[in-house]
């Protein structure tokens, strides 16, 4: 008998509405997907946003700004879709509410920016090396 029940990960958190509009959003992508279409590959982001009243989410496309500090920011071992996931980010875009009231689809985003990488997955501009500096 399958005891297991259908449980989300995100059961645990309290969902608010989404807000609409103009707004700047600031939260952590945890979802990116690449799709080929008739035009060229498009690529999507999902980012939590958490409030003190509790997270809502926001689907948008991934403004070049931040594939362009990719490169700075962050190690590239299985390609920068990956690599994004975890990361927090900001930038400015119109929301409009979806059928989920938490949930919300961004048009046209602006001024974004990468605020925080996780460490497992930051550039390293030295290696590490585990021994003390030897004084000259």
């Amino acid at each position: 008998m399958n005891t297991t029940t259908n449980r989300s990960r995100f059961d645990n958190e309290t969902h608010v509405s989404a807000p609409t509009g103009k707004q700047t959003v600031r939260g952590t992508i945890i979802s990116t997907k690449a799709k080929d279409g008739d035009f060229g590959p498009t690529y999507r982001m999902t980012v939590k946003v958490e409030t003190d009243a509790g997270v809502y989410l926001v689907n948008s496309t991934i403004p070049a700004a931040i594939f362009d500090a990719c490169e700075d920011a962050l190690t590239n071992v299985d390609g920068w879709i990956v690599a994004l996931r975890g990361c927090d980010v900001e930038f400015n875009a119109t929301l409009e509410r979806s059928d989920s009231e938490h949930f919300a689809f961004a048009k046209r985003p602006t001024k974004a920016t990468i605020l925080a990488v996780p460490c497992e997955k930051a550039r390293r501009f030295q290696e590490w090396r585990d021994e003390p500096i030897a004084a000259e």
